[in-house]
């Protein structure tokens, strides 16, 4: 029987009208066409790396070569990022073929197609009501110029607005606080296995959710059950994760490892990796917060209509607000610019949503003017997204480039300076030499894509010893490496002040040698392997020696310097600790034993910079900079020589160790002063004693 044609156009009409409210989603469809990954897209193209060995170079290749041996970030090796997210960033280049060139070209995708997904999911959970328009001019504009490619922030912004439409769907009746509070714990777990923060900023969302939910119905006092109820649920639920999780990462129910890592590697952030604000990065910063505030205010006086009801709503205001305000800490604690672009995307995104949320036309216009010309205005979109970027990929397509330029030379699917390349050979072609195929290597500190093109997994339970800072870490990356017991591995010294042209050598972060952060793992490489040749400048081959530990010793000198408390009166005061007792026979290391005092502000804001001043007997100054964890007594060890030639410690003949007799030191001055307005004035140091070290075999 044919159908009455009324209904045939009432199905028809309800088709159109759900693309007509649903059609934002070609806003996300648009962004991943145009982010497709230049492996995929044409596999024969050579991907030319102009400045290859950079910081981040190296992790990244590791975390993809890690996934093809089954180890994760966070369940098997300590880093920010969880097993969630390193497979993400390793199923691309694994699908293109693993390779250099892969890895370097398609790492980044599947994490930027979850950020992108979830900026629209999150849209549709706030904007829902609005024209689907609106939604997709935000999708695309976030997108392109605020979200980092990474979705950290971005899951975090979207389990914020998860957990407040949950918390008002609970006090209207709709939801049941235990499976909203299960539910809760799920998504967070979810935050923890993508990333250490991201779970952390998912605890802080559903707890300033709660709290703004509480407030705009704090005088009805009757749903003040729903609140501790789902507050206990939450907890126990949490609970339950916690222990689910245990058993997941290391197959035991009161294994914790996982979680003590994953907050470690988040309470390390904030003292271990301080960086300077400048002038343009702190407009960046505080221009969103100067539009931001007029734009919650205004909205929480406009009358609210239906299709704005939970963004005009005084729970959501006050919770998103204090929500992006936290959010900022990462961009005001490590002032650089991909982190203050992370740091200020919660409240570009809750700006942008409240801005589109105005009914009348001439509030549509002036909001979307305001949100393109602050977007626009932004530093750049990311690279994914530059109408350069995409042209390329576009034109590789029907002109591959086959073969490296000139200058270049091809190392497994990547084309490097041909310099980098003899380096990448050298020192593969010695990894691969002395240790067999499953087998572990050593690489101190950081420069792990040399394991990767020898086709090798590193030894260590800290991906990269720079985060391994303070005790706990370092014995966790040194139980690792204690653990496979490495046959060789691979040293890279200090880079100099004139020496950045070098390329493989290994820079000092933030100016803070990697002997000095991280003193117990250098220690116990120094203890552990000798030299075994010089592969290029700067790099040595090491072999590990079981005898080497047993036959060094170190011997104290203690300095007499008096062991007292500091007051730090002013910010950029200046310590003078004293003419040193420096041994004559010339001692090898510097020892320091310290604790700097601040007040608990620190933890909102971030500690001094923090430099020792050296005066030598031949008239010489050097300036090291150093990190403490706050508040807590540590040693600080310094070479206080040229670093160039810590490399002859690892010789096996002492002799080698010393040129000559160094300089003595005659004089230490401590040097605290603010990296910015941000930096947390330290109130006082005390040293508790100053020795020099001398080493011997």
């Amino acid at each position: 029987m044919t159908p009455p044609i009324s209904s045939d156009l009432s199905a028809r009409n309800g088709l159109f009208g759900r693309l007509a409210r649903n059609w934002d989603i070609l806003a996300v469809l648009l962004l991943l066409a145009a982010s497709l990954p230049l492996a995929w897209i044409s596999p024969q193209t050579r991907v030319i790396i102009t400045r290859p060995g950079t910081f981040d170079d190296h992790w990244v290749l590791d975390a993809v070569y890690k996934v093809t041996h089954g180890i994760y970030f966070a369940r098997n090796v300590t880093f920010l990022y969880g097993p969630l997210a390193h497979w993400l960033m390793a199923a691309p280049p694994r699908l293109a073929g693993l390779s250099l060139g892969s890895i370097y070209t398609s790492y980044r995708v599947l994490l930027l197609w979850c950020a992108v997904a979830f900026t629209w999911v999150t849209l549709r959970l706030l904007l829902n009501q609005q024209p689907a328009w609106k939604r997709f001019v935000l999708t695309l504009l976030l997108g392109i110029f605020w979200t980092s490619w990474d979705g950290r922030t971005a899951l975090a912004i979207l389990m914020f607005a998860a957990f407040l439409r949950g918390w008002y769907a609970v006090y209207d009746s709709r939801l049941r606080p235990l499976p909203f509070a299960c539910g809760s714990a799920l998504l967070i777990m979810i935050g923890f296995w993508y990333s250490a923060d991201t779970g952390t900023y998912g605890v802080a969302a559903w707890l300033l959710a709660m709290s703004g939910v509480a407030w705009e119905h704090r005088r009805e006092t009757q749903k003040l059950r729903l609140l501790v109820t789902g507050l206990a649920a939450f907890a126990l639920s949490m609970v339950a994760v916690v222990l689910l999780t245990n058993v997941l990462t290391s197959f035991k129910l009161f294994d914790f490892h996982f979680w003590r890592t994953s907050l470690a590697l988040v309470s390390v952030h904030r003292w271990n990796e301080p960086a300077a604000m400048t002038d343009q990065g702190a407009i960046h910063l505080l221009v969103p917060l100067l539009v931001a505030v007029p734009v919650f205010l205004v909205r929480a006086l406009v009358r609210a209509t239906s299709s704005s009801a939970i963004v005009a709503r005084i729970g959501f205001l006050l919770s998103a607000f204090a929500f992006a305000v936290l959010s900022m800490q990462s961009g005001l604690v490590r002032a650089d610019y991909p982190h203050i672009i992370a740091g200020v995307y919660p409240l570009v995104f809750f700006t942008a949503v409240i801005l589109f949320s105005f009914q009348s036309k001439l509030g549509t216009a002036v909001a979307a003017a305001v949100v393109v010309a602050g977007s626009l205005l932004s530093l750049y979109p990311i690279p994914e997204f530059q109408p350069a970027g995409v042209r390329f990929r576009l034109a590789r397509v029907f002109d591959p480039i086959a073969t490296c330029p000139a200058g270049y030379r091809e190392v497994d699917r990547a084309c490097f300076p041909a310099a980098f390349a003899d380096t990448l050979e050298t020192t593969t072609g010695y990894l691969q030499q002395h240790s067999n195929a499953g087998e572990d290597v050593l690489i101190y500190p950081y420069q792990y894509m040399f394991a990767v093109a020898a086709r090798r997994e590193v030894a260590g339970d800290v991906e990269q010893s720079f985060l391994a800072a303070g005790p706990y870490l370092s014995q966790v990356d040194i139980a690792g490496m204690q653990r496979v017991k490495a046959p060789t591995g691979l040293l890279f010294r200090d880079v100099g002040p004139r020496e950045h042209d070098r390329g493989v050598l290994s820079f000092p972060i933030d100016g803070v040698s990697n002997l000095t952060r991280t003193p117990d793992v250098w220690f116990w490489v120094f203890r552990n392997y000798r030299a075994e040749q010089s592969l290029v400048p700067g790099v040595i081959g090491l072999q590990r020696d079981d005898t080497r530990s047993g036959r060094i010793s170190l011997q104290e000198y203690p300095l007499g310097l008096p062991a007292r408390t500091y007051d730090l009166r002013h910010s950029g005061a200046a310590v003078n600790l004293g003419a040193p007792s420096w041994p004559a026979g010339s001692a090898d290391f510097l020892r320091l034993r310290m604790n700097i005092r601040y007040s608990p502000l620190w933890k909102l804001r971030k500690p001094e910079r923090l430099q020792l001043e050296i005066t030598r007997a031949d008239g010489s100054v050097s300036l090291r900079t150093f990190v403490i964890e706050p508040n807590v007594t540590s040693e600080v060890w310094f070479y206080p020589w040229d670093e160039a030639d810590l490399l002859r410690y690892f010789d096996s003949d002492e002799a080698h160790w010393r040129l000559g007799a160094n300089p003595a030191i005659t004089n230490l001055r401590l040097i605290v002063s603010p990296f910015d307005w941000f930096s947390e004035p330290a109130q006082s140091v005390t040293l508790e004693s100053a020795d020099a070290v001398r080493v011997h075999m």
